[in-house]
């Protein structure tokens, strides 16, 4: 009898899961878009998860987020369209990890390492594909810039707790036991357990916002978040988040199809300026940063693996060490035996299990190393894939909000291919999803047949009115510009 009755409650557990699962299915399908962006977000947090947590397989968090998403958004496209939507990344990135697998197989790497290895490099792209997927329209947009915008703010307000209770917070979300300090300041981590995190993507937000004043609209709102997300950067005290943000908004700004006299010359006269009153912090910093490099330069962990992952390249050339073998999170998981072949244990931050912290600190050692040279060039390839759309509708986009959402997508992949020099940034969260989200994004506008005000639905009489009202206050200049032409014309 007791039997039974056991029997019967699993039986009543599993048709309760059943059901909770399927109902879980049905409302992602039906919302595929606010499960993306769920998606987006939990990538973003899954580490912090993980250490809070403290339970090991929360820290894979990440990685069940963009299966969720890839799986919706593809069964979404299926059932609406019939076929899955490809584009020319995905065939660089397949030729990227088919370069692995074969060096893998040649060099008789393990599959376990082999699948773990390969799957660390698809979960940023495969976020890519899976928003690309979906319907987006120029209607999207605004509400994604105001979603975007309230994760910032809760992003800024953990940051205010973090200043408050430096300690306490080191405590609750840090992977370290000792809260990293630079110049006898606590770096600040915000929601994240590194300030790493904390330093690109508060340099991320940065450009985001700043892009959104110059090529939609400026409000006092979107003023105290620049420089609220600013100060933030500065906070976690993260040198390469810092001079990449820098960089960037310069950059970005002068390709941004804009008037530049005024920018290039208050450029010419404040950079001068700039660098006349801050020359001693940044000689420190120069002179600090030349000492870590270059003493002893053969010890420091980012130039030897750098080195010698070129060096594994050219002596495997065409393939790769295989997968999870160099310069990558599995290969510090699983210590790699080339490590110990070149000597790693006997240099500090490159020795096993906790005296390897700076195994993976940086990232083209890794797809160099571990799939060739060829196969670096294919990644190379995939990431200008993803940006192109981006530029384009940077470029040639003929509302504000499109040629934000472009720009943004070029601003955050040079913002990453200037960090990845020193951090595995295409890999890690919290970033790794971000800029191949948007550029996903840009790939299914830029694909979508019917554009601009069509895409909208708005009639003649709707776009002469809106073309009447385009110089309201609080427009951006570009904008402005367009109407003053027209008016000529």
């Amino acid at each position: 009898m007791q039997t039974a009755v056991s029997a019967l409650s699993w039986g009543a557990l599993g048709a309760v899961l059943l059901v909770g699962a399927a109902w879980v299915i049905k409302l992602c399908l039906t919302h595929p878009k606010a499960t993306i962006g769920a998606a987006v977000v939990y990538s973003m947090i899954s580490q912090t998860v993980g250490t809070v947590g403290g339970i090991s397989i929360l820290n894979y968090g990440d990685e069940l987020a963009v299966v969720l998403a890839v799986g919706v958004a593809c069964a979404r496209r299926l059932i609406d369209h019939h076929a899955l939507r490809f584009f020319a990344a995905v065939w660089f990135l397949l030729a990227f990890i088919l370069f692995g697998l074969i060096s893998s197989v040649v060099h008789a790497v393990p599959s376990s390492i082999t699948l773990m290895g390969t799957l660390l490099y698809l979960k940023g792209p495969a976020l890519g594909f899976a928003v690309a997927q979906l319907d987006w329209r120029r209607a999207d947009l605004p509400r994604i810039a105001r979603a975007g915008a309230a994760v910032i703010v809760v992003i800024l307000f953990t940051c205010a707790l973090n200043a408050a209770a430096p300690g306490p917070w080191n405590d609750l979300v840090s992977r370290t036991e000792v809260a990293s300090e630079r110049g006898g300041f606590t770096s600040l981590t915000g929601p994240f357990d590194h300030p790493v995190g904390l330093g690109t993507t508060m340099a991320l937000a940065f450009l985001a916002i700043y892009l959104y004043r110059l090529l939609v609209r400026r409000t006092p709102f979107t003023f105290v978040l620049l420089i609220a997300t600013g100060l933030a950067c500065l906070a976690a005290f993260r040198r390469k988040s810092i001079v990449a943000g820098i960089a960037v908004a310069l950059g970005v700004r002068a390709v941004l199809p804009l008037p530049r006299a005024l920018f290039v010359t208050s450029a010419v006269i404040l950079l001068p300026v700039g660098l006349v009153l801050l020359r001693e912090p940044l000689t420190a910093v120069v002179d600090g940063t030349l000492t870590e490099y270059l003493t002893d330069w053969d010890r420091v962990a980012r130039i030897r693996m750098t080195i010698d992952g070129f060096l594994l390249a050219v002596g495997a050339f065409p393939l790769g060490v295989g997968l999870g073998r160099f310069g990558s999170f599995t290969a510090s998981e699983n210590y790699s035996p080339i490590y110990t072949d070149l000597g790693y244990e006997r240099i500090w931050g490159l020795g096993q299990g906790d005296m390897g912290g700076f195994l993976s600190d940086t990232f083209w050692p890794a797809p160099l190393a571990e799939t060739g040279i060829l196969g670096a060039l294919c990644y190379l390839g995939a990431l200008i894939m993803f940006i192109v759309p981006g530029w384009r509708m940077m470029r040639s986009a003929s509302d504000g909000h499109s040629k934000w959402i472009g720009a943004v997508t070029v601003a955050w992949f040079a913002q990453l291919l200037i960090e990845s020099v020193v951090a595995p940034v295409f890999l890690s969260p919290p970033m790794y999803g971000l800029p191949f989200a948007v550029a996903g994004l840009c790939l299914a506008l830029g694909a979508e047949p019917r554009s601009g005000r069509r895409a909208l639905g708005v009639r003649p009489s709707q776009a002469a009115e809106q073309d009447a009202s385009i110089a309201k206050p609080g427009r951006a200049p570009w904008e402005l510009g367009a109407q003053q032409q027209e008016g000529v014309s």
